[in-house]
């Protein structure tokens, strides 16, 4: 019986004994790329928009006259300036009116001579008294009516030496040579489109943005802009001028943006989209890939003595461009925040030190 008694106190002090601990799990180590610092920086935001580049300024160059194309100077990608010949119309018609116009002033000059020597001569004639006044009154109608006549011919004269000229095309300002529509050998008549030249210094985006936008959007407003093709890099624009009225079909107001284009490294038709500038200022930022919005407050992955914790957080900017947030509440400038698929950690895990070291 006392044997029983002291086997049963012996499995009771057995039941009170705790169970011992849980090994603690290992630290989580994260690479460096996945952890972000909370930094003072200038943060903007406004209306997402994106359209085609097209050049500001452009021109297109006609034939002024009918003929075979004797030749063409130019290719598409030429660069132009104003007054250069980027083509020559062989056109007969007009050479022979310019030269039968020229024959016709001179005609006409010699008949104005003829007529001023008879009204000399017939003067004095009248003044001897050999010639009634009459003939002079004559002789001065005569010379009147060969001076039109030349007038006219001189004029005549100076049309058919234009359309001569007409042969050369020649731009009209200065730019590149976008569009070649003609080849020596081609014949052409009046008002066909030879070329078209655009400025590509100066690029223009054309967008649409919501019409709640349009309360703070005013022409001068900044814009980022990123181009296809040009990874990595942005370009600043302008908001030129808004339309003055909303389009029916999409409910948005259009919108234009100049883009200046030094050294020409852009060119027509690429695609672009960006942000217009409406609210800037300088705040905390972290990065939009540290932002978990899924719950009812958004929330990021904060790292504190190593532990992984979850924060509650309070938005300010947002600038989807760059891919930044401001962080008004919440943080404090220098904390690290876990990015991309580790933001999920669970809340306790220890983060390597390693991660730490470079975070």
């Amino acid at each position: 019986m006392k044997r029983l008694s002291a086997l049963l106190l012996l499995l009771c002090l057995a039941c009170k004994r705790e169970p011992p601990p849980k090994p603690a799990p290992p630290a989580v180590k994260v690479e460096a790329a996945s952890m972000a610092v909370v930094r003072q920086a200038r943060v903007a935001s406004g209306p997402r928009i994106s359209g085609t580049l097209q050049p500001q300024e452009s021109a297109t160059i006609i034939a002024e006259v009918g003929g075979t194309v004797s030749s063409v100077n130019v290719s598409e990608g030429t660069s132009v300036t104003r007054g250069s010949v980027l083509a020559v119309i062989a056109d007969e018609t007009a050479a022979a009116a310019a030269r039968n116009a020229q024959t016709a002033v001179q005609s006409a000059q010699t008949a104005v001579a003829v007529a001023r020597r008879d009204l000399d001569r017939n003067s004095t004639l009248a003044a001897a008294g050999a010639l009634p006044r009459r003939d002079i009154d004559v002789a001065r109608s005569q010379l009147a009516l060969a001076e039109t006549q030349l007038a006219q011919a001189r004029t005549q004269a100076t049309q058919a030496q234009e359309r001569l000229g007409n042969q050369r095309v020649v731009a009209s300002t200065n730019g590149t040579i976008s569009e070649k529509n003609v080849s020596s050998g081609d014949i052409v008549t009046p008002g066909a489109p030879l070329f078209t030249i655009v400025d590509l210094g100066t690029l223009q985006l054309e967008a649409s943005v919501p019409t709640d936008s349009l309360v703070a959007l005013q022409p001068g407003a900044a814009v980022d802009v990123e181009v296809r093709g040009y990874t990595g890099e942005r370009f600043r624009g302008t908001v030129s001028r808004i339309a003055p009225t909303v389009d029916p079909g999409t409910g948005q107001v259009r919108v234009y943006i100049v883009i200046s284009n030094e050294g020409r490294r852009l060119v027509g038709g690429l695609f672009a989209e960006g942000t217009v500038t409406t609210v800037a200022r300088m705040g905390l930022v972290i990065p939009l890939a540290a932002l978990d919005e899924t719950g009812s407050q958004p929330a990021v992955t904060r790292v504190r003595n190593g532990v992984a914790e979850r924060v509650g957080v309070q938005l300010g900017v947002r600038n989807e461009t760059e891919g930044v947030v401001e962080i008004v509440s919440g943080l404090n400038e220098g904390d690290r925040v876990l990015t991309g698929p580790a933001r999920t950690i669970a809340p306790g895990t220890k983060i390597a030190a390693s991660a730490l070291s470079q975070g």
